[in-house]
């Protein structure tokens, strides 16, 4: 089985090479930063999260205190709230799944069983992590996670937090992966490898990463924020900077329009994370 240093480690890494990396159209790197985000942010939240990360490494927790412990850690180091709420409601079950496994396989089928396996108090411990950050939502059925109502909703109907991550996967991309068993995530790791076999460098490499899931599929937090019809646009964008080489151009483009991938990126991180538990060395 994967040792569990290893596992949090893996995960700690993953986010701190994937904010790295630049330029990453739209999004906050080592190069630029937001009015109220910085790269220096997204490094404390990444160690932060740490024993997190290691406690679900250990196994034997449930999901839903572990999002919620992870939610929580992120702020420890850092003072601009939500960072990676994203990566770690992919991060928290790969972790879990990764205890029980010694083979990415292993880990495949394993992260299927973990989040089909969570509870009704995990769907109310995920509910809670929205009050620990300003996460954007737009709710497109009766669990408005700005409802507290909702989370009566639930106990009432006895919902899991798969079941509520399955109400949602039409229109969010994370939740998707849950229902689906991470596919993307999967993908974007085989992808990676490829990148980086035909000679790029690292960081090379994960912005091309950045760009083939972001051509492939519309963000869902750009979608959130600007509509869908936005979000196409910049996927297409992203199509067509891998294909001339204007990833600078893009870059300013989206960061002058305030647009930013987040959901890609969050994917990014799941990726690499796969990608070093599978025994990536650079």
């Amino acid at each position: 089985m994967y040792e569990t240093d290893f596992i949090a480690g893996s995960a700690e890494l993953a986010m701190l090479l994937e904010v790295s990396a630049t330029p990453k159209p739209g999004n906050v790197d080592r190069t630029h930063d937001f009015e109220d985000l910085a790269y220096e942010h997204f490094l404390g939240s990444s160690v932060g999260m740490f024993p997190a990360f290691r406690k679900a490494a250990s196994g034997g927790h449930h999901i839903g205190d572990l999002i919620l412990n992870a939610v929580r850690a992120s702020a420890t180091w850092q003072r601009a709230g939500n960072c990676h709420f994203g990566a770690i409601l992919l991060l928290i079950p790969l972790c879990a799944a990764a205890s029980r496994s010694s083979t990415i396989d292993q880990l495949r089928t394993n992260v299927t069983e973990v989040v089909r396996g969570t509870t009704t108090t995990d769907a109310v411990r995920f509910y809670e992590s929205f009050r620990s950050v300003n996460v954007r939502v737009r709710e497109q059925h009766y669990l408005d996670v700005n409802d507290p109502e909702s989370t009566n909703t639930i106990q009432k109907q006895q919902l899991t937090l798969f079941d509520v991550m399955d109400i949602s996967s039409s229109s969010d991309t994370i939740a998707k992966e849950w229902i689906e068993g991470f596919p993307r995530t999967f993908r974007g790791a085989e992808l990676f490898k490829q990148i980086k076999e035909s000679g790029q460098n690292l960081n090379e490499s994960i912005v091309h990463l950045f760009l083939r899931l972001l051509s492939e599929a519309p963000d869902t937090l750009v979608a959130k924020k600007f509509g869908s019809k936005v979000a196409h646009e910049v996927s297409a964008k992203a199509t067509d900077a891998l294909k001339h080489g204007n990833i600078e151009n893009l870059d300013k483009e989206l960061i002058s329009r305030r647009i930013n991938p987040g959901t890609t990126a969050d994917l990014v991180i799941g990726s690499l994370f796969v990608t070093l538990l599978g025994g990536f060395r650079y």
